[in-house]
């Protein structure tokens, strides 16, 4: 924000070269906030995605295995 205000400042001010300046940065921390947000939301869904493959491995084994017993007591 402080930036946009500086930028805003230096238009007012008639400085072109700082209001490009001022600018081109307010722009470059917007992209690297939405850089870092994507990476956390990517390592999130890759974390989400190996738990459930993991849980749906234990549910067929735990299956597997309790058919198995039941049979046996029969």
């Amino acid at each position: 924000m402080e930036n946009i205000q500086s930028a805003v400042l230096s238009a007012a001010s008639s400085k072109p070269s700082d209001f490009k300046q001022h600018v081109y940065h307010a722009l470059q921390a917007k992209v690297h906030d939405a850089l870092e947000t994507r990476k956390v939301q990517v390592a999130g869904s890759l974390f989400r995605d190996n738990d459930d493959t993991q849980e749906d491995n234990l549910e067929s084994e735990f299956q597997s295995s309790s058919e198995g017993n039941v049979d046996e007591d029969l």
